[in-house]
């Protein structure tokens, strides 16, 4: 039962993430005045997998790449529709968001295997 809970928990500490860290990033980009897309699909695709990886009871690595896939699915969903005339037509954003989180994945299970032997 502390294992569902636990889980439980994770789950809506990474919804929550998501949802701050994409708005902060949005304000912070449109601050610096720079495109707000790839900036935020970075930022939030970093901080869920890391919140996944860090919230996790067990199986960490395993929940940080099932949220490294959920994300990159809704990732391709939010791409293909914005209200926004500016976007350009490209699939930069989309990219630099499969990077950021597969570069924290990577940087999750490194630090998992250096201090889980």
């Amino acid at each position: 039962m502390n294992q569902i809970r636990g889980f439980a928990f994770s789950f809506v500490i990474v919804i929550i993430t998501f949802v701050v860290s994409a708005i902060a990033a949005g304000i912070l980009a449109d601050f610096m005045g720079v495109w707000k897309k790839p900036i935020i699909g970075s930022v939030a695709a970093s901080l869920v997998v890391l919140s996944g990886y860090i919230t996790a009871p067990s199986h960490k690595t395993k929940v940080a790449t099932a949220w490294l896939i959920v994300g990159a699915i809704a990732a391709l969903i939010l791409s293909s529709t914005s209200p926004y005339p500016e976007d350009k037509p490209t699939l930069f954003p989309l990219y630099a968001t499969y990077a950021s989180g597969f570069i924290t994945l990577l940087i999750c299970i490194i630090w998992h295997k250096k201090h889980n032997q």
